[in-house]
C-alpha cells in the first residue's frame, strides 16, 4: 500500500483543524523509528503518531494513548524533549504535492537557560510532562506572542517508503537530529546533525491539478508518460494508470487506477487512441483538488487499502470518518503483528541462548558425575591392595584380582600404593559433593525453559509475550536490564477462562506463571487437571468440584490442552487427565514445573478457544 501525497495532504488538512495552536505535553518513542506527540488543543488531548518505518511510514492522529516502545533513550528523543516538549504547534506545511510534512514549533525558553552559558534552550529540558492547560515557568498558558522570545524548530516528516525519515531542524535550517542518519556515501542528499537541511528534490513531472485532455492524449506519443531520464518499458506504456503515474507528480498507482476507473469503467484500461481523454483529465483533477472523502477497502485479514477519496474501483469500500481513522485501521494491525513477530523472535533468540548455556552446564555436571565410577575404582583398588598385601613381592609392578589388573608403583610400598588411592578417592569425593543436586536443578531449569519456549510460540499478543519475558527474568533464565529493575511491574495477565458446552468452567494457563496459578491457586484438589503428554504446554483445569465431568467437556478441555501445547499443529494429540490432588510441584524447580499421576488419557484434535 502506498502512502501518497494526496493522503498526506488530507492528513495535513486534518491536523490544521485539530492540533495547530496546540501544545506538546508529552513525547514518546513508540519504536526505533517512530515518535508520538501528545498535543493539548481545543480542550482535549490529541495523539500524533509519526513513523519512519520502512514498511509502515506514515503520520496521522491516533485514538490510542502512545506507550514507550524502546528501552533506551535515543538521541532523537532527547532532542525532541529539548526543542519540542512544552512547545506550541504554530504552523504546518506540505511542500507542493510532495510526501513531506513540515511541523513548525515555537517554545518558550526556560528562564534558567537564558544566562551567559549559551543561547536560549541550550540545555536539555528535563522537566516533566505537562498536564492539561498547566502553566509553565511563570508563563501563562497560551500561544507565544508574535514578539515574544521563543526557540523555533521544525519537525520534518518524510514519508517516502524505504527512505522515510523524521528530521528535527533548528531555526537556522541546520539539522539537530534525525531518526535515520543518511551519509554522503548513501545518498547525494545526506541527512546528518549539524548539516543544512534540504528538501527532497522536486519530481520532474507535470502538475495533476492542471491536467488537460491534450496532456493525457500526449502520453500516447511519449511512450506512456515515461520520465525524462529514459523511456519506460513497453509493457508499462500500454497501461493508462501507469502512464499517469509516470507523467504526473503526486499520483500513486492507487489514485491513478481510481481516476481511470471513474473515467473508463475499468482500472486496468490500456493506453489507447479511443479513450475519453477529457473524462480522464477531469477525474484526475477531481481526485487531487476535491475535499477529502476517506475510505477503506476490505480484505481477508482486515483493510486492504485506504485513500482520502472514495475507492469506487475496489469492491466493498466504505467511507470512514477521517483519514487518520482510515490510516490507523490499516496500519495498526500490520505494525502490531510485525512488532509482535520481532519481539517474539528476539525473545526466542535470548531464551535459546540461555538454554544453550544451561545445556553446557548440564553436560559438564554429567561429566563430573561420570567420575563417580572412577571413585569406585580408586576405592576398590585401595581395598584390594590392602587385602592382598601379604602376597605382594617387593617392587612388584601390578596386581591381578578377579581378572582386573591394578598398576603399582614399584618404587613405593604396598601400603603407600593403597594410601595414594584412598587420598585420591577422598579428594575426588569432596569435589563431587553437591553435583547431583546441581544437576537436578539444571535439568529442572531446562525443563522449565523448554516449557517457556513452547508457550512463547503460542503467545497471541504483545502483552502475553511481555508477560513471558518478565517470567523468564523472574526465573533467572534472563538477566534483568536497568529499565526493568526500575519500572513498576504491570499487573499479571489472568489465565484464559472458558465455559464448556455443559457449563463447566475451564482455565488455561498460557505462561509458566499462569500454569502455576491455574493448577495450584484456581484448581482445587477435586478438580480435573489436563496436559498434553510428553511435551511442554498449558496446564488446563476443569472446575468439577468432585462431580463426574461429561465426556463432551472432557473432549473440549483436552482439545484446548492439545492446542496450547508444542504439538498444536498435529492432527491428534494424546492428553493426560489427572485429579488435581495427583499433581505436585517439582521441589526447587521453576514455576509451572510439576509431576503427576495420570488416571486417563484421551487422543483429540487440537481445538482453538474461538
Amino acid at each position: 500500500m502506498y502512502f501518497d501525497a494526496l493522503t498526506l495532504a488530507a492528513v495535513a488538512g486534518e491536523l490544521r483543524e485539530t492540533v495547530v495552536g496546540g501544545r506538546v505535553q508529552r513525547v514518546v518513542m513508540t519504536g526505533p523509528l517512530s515518535v508520538a506527540l501528545e498535543i493539548y488543543a481545543g480542550h482535549r488531548r490529541h495523539y500524533l503518531l509519526i513513523s519512519a518505518h520502512p514498511r509502515f511510514a506514515r503520520v496521522h492522529l491516533s485514538e490510542a494513548k502512545p506507550s514507550r516502545g524502546v528501552e533506551t533513550q535515543p538521541p532523537l528523543l532527547l532532542l525532541l524533549r529539548k526543542y519540542v516538549l512544552r512547545g506550541w504547534i504554530v504552523g504546518l506545511e506540505q511542500p507542493d504535492l510532495e510526501r513531506v510534512l513540515v511541523i513548525s514549533i515555537a517554545k518558550r525558553p526556560p528562564k534558567r537557560n537564558t544566562g551567559a552559558e549559551g543561547a536560549p534552550g541550550a540545555q536539555l529540558d528535563a522537566q516533566p510532562d505537562l498536564d492539561d492547560d498547566e502553566e509553565e515557568d511563570g508563563h501563562a498558558a497560551g500561544l507565544p506572542a508574535p514578539d515574544e522570545d521563543v526557540v523555533r524548530s521544525e519537525l520534518v516528516v518524510e514519508v517516502m517508503d524505504q527512505r522515510s525519515n523524521i528530521v528535527l531542524v533548528g531555526d537556522d535550517n541546520v539539522i539537530l537530529g534525525c531518526a535515520r542518519p543518511v551519509t554522503p556515501q548513501m545518498s547525494r542528499r545526506p541527512i546528518l546533525p549539524r548539516e543544512p537541511y534540504e528538501l527532497p528534490p522536486p519530481q520532474e513531472k507535470r502538475d495533476p491539478r492542471t491536467i488537460t485532455a491534450n496532456g493525457v492524449r500526449s502520453l500516447l506519443a511519449e511512450g506512456g508518460g515515461a520520465p525524462a531520464a529514459g523511456p519506460a518499458p513497453r509493457a508499462k506504456a500500454q497501461d493508462l494508470a501507469r502512464a499517469l503515474v509516470g507523467a504526473y507528480r503526486g499520483l500513486s498507482p492507487l489514485a491513478a487506477r481510481e481516476a481511470v476507473f471513474r473515467a473508463v469503467g475499468r482500472a486496468d484500461a490500456p493506453l489507447a487512441p479511443d479513450l475519453p481523454w477529457e473524462q480522464v483529465a477531469a477525474q484526475v483533477r477531481a481526485l487531487v483538488t476535491a475535499p477529502p472523502e476517506p475510505s477503506l477497502a476490505p480484505g481477508e485479514d482486515g483493510p486492504a487499502a485506504f485513500a482520502p477519496y472514495m475507492l469506487t474501483h475496489l469492491p466493498g469500500a466504505r467511507p470512514v470518518a477521517s483519514i487518520s481513522a482510515a490510516l490507523e485501521a490499516y496500519y495498526a494491525p500490520r505494525e502490531q503483528l510485525t512488532a509482535h513477530h520481532q519481539r517474539r523472535s528476539a525473545l526466542r533468540a535470548r531464551l535459546q541462548d540461555a538454554r544453550e548455556r544451561l545445556e553446557r552446564q548440564r553436560r559438564a555436571l554429567a561429566t563430573e558425575l561420570e567420575r563417580a565410577r572412577e571413585l569406585d575404582r580408586l576405592r576398590w583398588e585401595g581395598e584390594m591392595i590392602f587385602a592382598f598385601m601379604h602376597e605382594l613381592a617387593p617392587r612388584q609392578s601390578e596386581l591381578v584380582v578377579e581378572g582386573r589388573t591394578i598398576a603399582l608403583d614399584p618404587r613405593k610400598s604396598p601400603v603407600e600404593n593403597a594410601q595414594e588411592r584412598f587420598r585420591a578417592y577422598d579428594k575426588a569425593k569432596g569435589a563431587l559433593e553437591g553435583v547431583p543436586e546441581r544437576l537436578r536443578e539444571v535439568e529442572a531449569k531446562l525443563a522449565g525453559l523448554d516449557e517457556t519456549l513452547a508457550l512463547l510460540e503460542l503467545a497471541e499478543g504483545y502483552e502475553q509475550i511481555e508477560a513471558i519475558a518478565r517470567e523468564a527474568v523472574a526465573e533467572g533464565y534472563l538477566p534483568a536490564d536497568g529499565q526493568s529493575r526500575k519500572a513498576k511491574p504491570p499487573r499479571p495477565l489472568p489465565p484464559l477462562r472458558l465455559e464448556s458446552s455443559d457449563g463447566y468452567t475451564i482455565y488455561v494457563g498460557r505462561s509458566a506463571g499462569q500454569n502455576e496459578q491455574v493448577t495450584f491457586r484456581l484448581g482445587a484438589p477435586d478438580d480435573l487437571w489436563l496436559h498434553a503428554r510428553g511435551v511442554p504446554g498449558a496446564h488446563v483445569i476443569i472446575k468439577s468440584g468432585g462431580r463426574e465431568v461429561p465426556e463432551r467437556t472432557l473432549l473440549e478441555a483436552a482439545g484446548l490442552a492439545a492446542f496450547f501445547s508444542a504439538r498444536r499443529t498435529d492432527a491428534s494429540v494424546e492428553v493426560e487427565i489427572a485429579p488435581r490432588r495427583q499433581v505436585r510441584r517439582v521441589r526447587g524447580g521453576p514455576a509451572g514445573l510439576v509431576t503427576y499421576h495420570a488416571e486417563r488419557a484421551l487422543r483429540v484434535a487440537p481445538r482453538p478457544p474461538w
